[in-house]
């Protein structure tokens, strides 16, 4: 479909990524960049070629693809096989090339092939603030798909090391769950075990991996990695969390600690792993459908925020909505309690222009209650100014800009008015003119002579 020049993809340490943005440029030259990637793949031909700032940048914490020469005499592809996980290196295998073709990738269910996206993701995670960290693991996948093969593994935020993992066994039922609960839970498809003390990995992110993993299971104490990963989730208790290898499993969410009672993280865009955000926080439904806003529990989100320097939004649209969207779904949980995420928060946008923020879109939410107390939460935050922190800079609630959208609605209505009124004279005195015209030709005025010839007569209208 693209005609490449020769020589743009080459053997070696070499690196192909994916970019979409509307205010970033990409060029020739630049310095390799994270900003508005979608997807990359970094691989060398010779195992002794490196390319670690490419592996930091584009697929962290994951090793280099190795371009196997010995796979075959004739020329060979990196194909994707193992799932639509962006920025995942061990999605891909060595195969012939078959451009426009469906990939040469191992037949399904080949003891060496990973699972993709659509038979198995990590469903909901639910969470105590308690001793007991996690109250279930619940596994969505391919009804009647086995589990051999996987492994659960765990990580503490600290040290960004597995502190515990365990084997899968068992197969999905009929409803395509399975659930991994400690003793003693109503519905339980494998226990879980005892795991390390809740409170000893509270601190900075925590999170839980399934990996494919048949030959080597993940050893206590190995660090996080990208390498046969299958599916990930990572979450912090903390509301300042540093940045640690646990990134690599994606967007860190975070958990209120002034929540007393059992809560989830809910995937609710299954099984799209390409979603930047997939998990809402929501009640516990182990085996059961998870609970997800909806659009039918909606409130409009526009308001107007002040800041200093308008250039300081525009230049990275896409990093300070993230941003910004982060700041407001704590602010809405730090409010109401109510188990608010950034998931929640639909069609988020903003324009800044002469030191104004605005911001639109729509909050979601799970319930009419849940409703009502963001809508407290929107008319608190636009009409009490108070400082709001995002990424360090202080914006302002900006009151004033509601009035002057009404002023300038107001003068708008007045100019259209007035434009109104002179149309409607002009159409008047028009209307005026015409029944005039109309009366004169339909009574005019006696003849003062009348000519007649041999051939026709014109006669007056007395």
């Amino acid at each position: 479909m693209i005609v490449l020049p020769p020589n743009t993809i080459q053997n070696g340490g070499d690196g192909v990524a994916l970019y979409h943005s509307s205010t970033h440029t990409y060029k020739a030259g630049m310095v390799v960049t994270e900003e508005g990637l979608v997807d990359a793949i970094v691989s060398t031909a010779r195992e002794s070629e490196k390319a670690d700032k490419l592996l930091m940048v584009l697929t962290p914490g994951q090793s280099i693809l190795y371009e196997d020469d010995s796979h075959s005499s004739q020329d060979e592809s990196l194909s994707r096989c193992h799932g639509l996980k962006p920025r995942n290196q061990s999605s891909f295998q060595v195969t012939t090339i078959t451009p426009l073709k469906e990939n040469a990738c191992l037949p399904p269910g080949a003891s060496t092939s990973p699972p993709t996206p659509s038979t198995l993701v990590i469903n909901e995670l639910g969470l105590t603030n308690s001793t007991i960290l996690y109250q279930f693991i619940e596994l969505k996948g391919k009804p009647g798909t086995s589990l051999a093969g996987y492994i659960l593994a765990f990580f503490s935020g600290q040290d960004s090391k597995a502190y515990a993992s365990i084997p899968l066994r068992g197969t999905f039922g009929n409803e395509g769950l399975f659930v991994i609960a400690p003793e003693g839970q109503s519905r339980s498809d494998q226990l879980l075990p005892p795991l390390k003390d809740a409170s000893s990995v509270r601190q900075g992110s925590s999170a839980v991996a399934v990996y494919h993993s048949p030959a080597a299971g993940i050893p206590i104490g190995s660090i996080a990695t990208g390498e046969n990963l299958v599916d990930a989730m990572a979450y912090t208790w903390e509301s300042n969390t540093s940045r640690s290898q646990l990134d690599l499993f994606g967007p860190v969410r975070f958990m209120s600690s002034s929540w007393e009672r059992p809560l989830s993280l809910s995937r609710c865009s299954c099984c799209n792993v390409t979603a930047a955000l997939m998990y809402a926080i929501s009640d516990p439904t182990p085996g059961l459908e998870n609970s997800c806003p909806l659009k039918s529990f909606s409130v409009d989100l526009d308001m107007c925020l002040q800041t200093p320097n308008c250039s300081l939004w525009t230049q990275a649209t896409v990093r300070m909505l993230d941003s910004l969207a982060r700041a407001l779904a704590k602010s809405m949980e730090e409010s109401c309690s109510c188990g608010v995420s950034q998931c929640y928060l639909q069609g988020l946008h903003f324009t800044c222009v002469n030191s104004t923020l605005k911001l639109s879109g729509q909050v979601w939410a799970r319930s009419q209650e849940q409703l009502h107390l963001i809508t407290m939460w929107q008319r608190d935050f636009s009409t009490s100014p108070h400082p709001f922190p995002v990424e360090g800079r202080v914006l302002k609630t900006n009151t004033p800009c509601v009035n002057t959208e009404s002023k300038t609605q107001s003068n708008s209505s007045f100019q259209a008015w007035g434009i109104s009124l002179i149309v409607g004279s002009i159409l008047f005195l028009l209307v005026l003119t015409g029944l005039a015209l109309y009366y004169i030709k339909r009574r005019p005025q006696n003849y003062t002579t009348i000519e007649m010839n041999d051939r026709r007569e014109i006669a007056a209208d007395f």
